[in-house]
């Protein structure tokens, strides 16, 4: 799984849910369910499962936030402000 981030043939945090998915849950110490969640909605996860996902796969953490960044930022609806911005 670490070369697969490191060669950028993980595009999307789903590509890795079918690998060695009881033993990273048990690593990361979430249930499968919240696993599968956050797999599918990386924006959903947090720094320190992040972190941990780094470790068990000793890689560096840039690799793995640069997918789940890409695509957060793809499933996050955009928020228009411009009103709170308007001068009275």
């Amino acid at each position: 799984m670490a070369s697969m981030f490191e060669t950028g043939r993980i595009n999307k945090m789903k590509d890795i849910i079918t690998m060695y998915p009881t033993g990273v849950v048990a690593a990361l110490g979430i249930n499968y369910g919240g696993y599968m969640t956050k797999c599918a909605s990386p924006e959903k996860f947090l720094l320190e499962d992040l972190v941990k996902l780094s470790q068990i796969l000793n890689i560096d953490i840039e690799l793995i936030l640069k997918v789940v960044t890409k695509e957060s930022i793809q499933n996050t609806k955009k928020r228009n402000i411009d009103h709170l911005l308007k001068d009275s």
